[in-house]
C-alpha cells in the first residue's frame, strides 16, 4: 500500500505540471502541509472549484496528519465492497466559507 501512495505523489506531482490553472498556492500549501506531516502521496477529487483531498498514511502517521490537517473537514474513508450508493455527509459543525 506504501506504493500505492508513492503513486499518488507522482501522478499529482505529474498533472500539477500540465499547466497553471491545475492547482492553486492553497491547494499547494494543503499538500505540502500533508507530506510533511506523513502523507505518502495524495489526490484532489472534484473540479470547478470544490472538492476533497484524499491522502494514503501510514497507520502510525495518521494521528499526526489529522492534527496538522485541522483546518479542513475529515471525512473519513474506507474502501466499499457494497457497490455504489448515494449518501449525503453534512457535519454539524460545517459551516461554508
Amino acid at each position: 500500500m506504501d506504493d500505492f501512495g508513492r503513486l499518488l505523489d507522482t501522478t499529482w506531482r505529474i498533472t500539477r505540471k500540465t499547466g497553471s490553472r491545475i492547482s492553486t498556492g492553497s491547494i499547494d500549501t494543503l499538500y505540502e502541509k500533508a507530506i510533511n506531516a506523513g502523507a505518502l502521496g495524495g489526490k484532489l477529487l472534484g473540479a470547478g472549484g470544490g472538492g476533497f483531498f484524499v491522502f494514503y498514511v501510514q497507520p502510525e502517521k495518521k494521528a499526526n496528519l489529522q492534527k496538522e490537517m485541522e483546518i479542513i473537514l475529515h471525512v473519513p474513508f474506507a474502501f466499499e465492497n457494497g457497490g455504489t450508493r448515494v449518501i449525503h455527509y453534512t457535519p454539524e459543525t460545517y459551516s461554508p466559507v
